[in-house]
């Protein structure tokens, strides 16, 4: 089990709402976010667009990545040099895209994790984009979420492999900010219990 010390962003007792709208015997508990990282993402400054198929309406977006850093309470180290990118899909008519982004994180400990994230961005105004491509956005004009599927070998970031995380994003001087987050209902630390070494 995790030996950090939890960083609590809800009560972990604070009751669902759900239990008005169908009472059962077992409670049910708005479940605890535990802080995990902030990603600080650079992007190309170009990218490729996809027609869509058979005239649809959906254009893919591919939005190379350069490259980042990422730093945590058990985490801190770089995304790589051109390791992945977003290939996002948008919809004609619409400033509504859903996201698809791969890369490799590279620790300060020299371990290597790779990170599939699928999300949405969608801006709250339909004029958004009205004055072209802002350099900035905050959580106040876009709902930018996404889930974030960790994949690493045995080791320090082994618990990262059993996570159900989340990422809030905004960016700031057109460089994209990932606040990543595990969900969990434990209050001793997010991730699995690793099982016992056998000699």
């Amino acid at each position: 089990m995790s030996t950090h010390t939890p960083t609590e962003q809800q009560n972990p007792t604070q009751p669902s709402i759900g239990n008005q709208y169908d009472s059962i015997p077992l409670q049910m508990y708005v479940p605890r976010l535990e802080f995990v990282y902030r990603l600080k993402c650079e992007m190309a400054s170009e990218n490729d667009y996809v027609g869509a198929p058979f005239d649809g309406s959906n254009v893919r977006v591919v939005m190379p990545i350069i490259g980042g850093t990422v730093k945590g309470p058990r985490i801190s180290g770089i995304i790589q040099h051109r390791s992945g990118a977003d290939w996002g899909q948008s919809n004609k008519g619409s400033n509504f895209t859903r996201l698809d982004a791969r890369y490799t994180l590279k620790t300060e400990d020299n371990h290597c994790i790779y990170v599939q994230s699928k999300g949405i961005f969608s801006p709250h105004r339909a004029d958004y984009f009205a004055k072209g491509p802002p350099t900035s956005m905050s959580q106040k004009d876009v709902d930018w979420f996404t889930r974030l599927e960790f994949e690493t070998g045995p080791g320090p970031y082994g618990w990262m492999n059993g996570i159900f995380a989340i990422g809030v994003l905004s960016m700031h001087e057109q460089r994209i900010i990932i606040d990543a987050y595990a969900v969990t209902n434990s209050t001793t630390g997010a991730g699995p219990e690793e099982a016992p070494k056998v000699d």
